[in-house]
């Protein structure tokens, strides 16, 4: 299997829609420092990945039947020693100065390798802890570590675009051949952000996970629809053949496309207008790169902008649309009290 060249948040895919697995982008190996460089800071997050899917993809995907079939089908050995399984599945380091997968799908696989922005962003200032740190410093910190590469999550699109690169599938031979399916069956930024892989801890100090409130329970959802409709297209575009994936990416691309329109037309953005004007206007078809391409780029720019300037409580008419809690994937951790 070919590794297919990243972009910004990278888009290649491996074993991931056809078994029931959340599957994130691989941070740069070389600039990976792996969840203990977390843990001291972030220790009610690590104990809530070690509960999740995401941790135990480590020692578990490799050995299904369905996985080991799968690579038989695409003449492939080891999903770990895979560059195009890895990317999504797992996360790597350098260890001796070789590339190695260490974990599962990790802290900086959703916030981007650590190695240039993890010391800067707890760094507080000699003398300093967050509860004194002033609003200058503060200000000033952030925005170094963002800078360096930090995915917080202010920057909703970029967040979930690490989500959405992997989850839906952008390589055709492991759909049609591998029989690997086009994408994670029912994936949505909302009910996926609000289940097993929640954590808004820190912003609680430390003394509850929370789900997220309506007003950003509404912005989540609408920037998922954006980012299904950007890596749809991406999706697409990549389709040579009729098949399984070109098919399921078109009509994955469609109906998001849709449902943006439907969204519009209940709580109008204006924001939203014109990434609906570029999705009308793409050709859903084959071998159709350049144009598709093109689009999914034009929306992520859009969705970014969107993502920064609108408001949940502009939304509140996409309440009828928003899953409950019901269909949250997983069970959300519950923080553990200090004894």
């Amino acid at each position: 299997m070919a590794l297919l060249k990243p972009r910004r948040w990278i888009q290649s895919v491996a074993l991931a829609a056809l078994l029931p697995l959340p599957v994130i982008a691989a941070p740069a190996v070389a600039k990976t420092g792996g969840p203990a460089s977390c843990a001291e800071c972030h220790l009610q997050e690590i104990e809530a990945w070690k509960l999740s899917v995401h941790f135990k993809t480590l020692n578990t995907m490799h050995r299904r039947p369905e996985t080991v079939a799968m690579l038989a089908k695409l003449d492939l050995k080891n999903m770990k020693s895979e560059a195009s399984c890895i990317e999504c599945h797992y996360t790597s380091e350098l260890v001796m100065d070789q590339s190695q997968v260490t974990t599962g799908i990790s802290c900086e696989s959703c916030h981007g390798a650590g190695a240039d922005w993890v010391k800067t962003h707890g760094d507080y200032g000699e003398g300093v802890t967050k509860a004194t740190e002033s609003t200058e410093h503060r200000t000033r910190r952030r925005a170094t570590a963002i800078a360096n590469g930090m995915l917080n999550p202010d920057n909703l699109y970029g967040v979930g675009a690490n989500c959405y690169g992997c989850h839906i599938l952008n390589d055709e031979k492991v759909a049609n051949v591998g029989g690997h399916s086009a994408g994670s069956a029912g994936f949505n930024l909302l009910t996926w952000s609000q289940g097993e892989v929640r954590h808004t801890i820190l912003a609680h100090d430390n003394k509850a996970n929370p789900e997220a409130t309506p007003e950003h329970r509404r912005l989540l959802y609408l920037v998922g629809c954006i980012l299904e409709t950007e890596f749809s297209f991406r999706a697409t575009a990549r389709a040579t053949e009729k098949a399984a994936f070109g098919i399921t990416s078109a009509r994955r691309a469609d109906a998001a496309r849709k449902q943006l329109e439907k969204i519009q037309s209940l709580a109008p953005t204006p924001e939203l207008a014109p990434i609906i004007t570029v999705a009308k206007a793409a050709g859903l078809r084959l071998n159709n790169v350049a144009e598709l391409t093109a689009a999914a780029d034009r929306i992520a720019t859009l969705g970014h902008e969107l993502a920064e300037r609108v408001t949940g409580d502009k939304l509140a008419a996409l309440d009828p649309l928003l899953p409950d809690s019901a269909q949250y994937k997983g069970t959300p951790y519950q923080v553990v009290a200090k004894p």
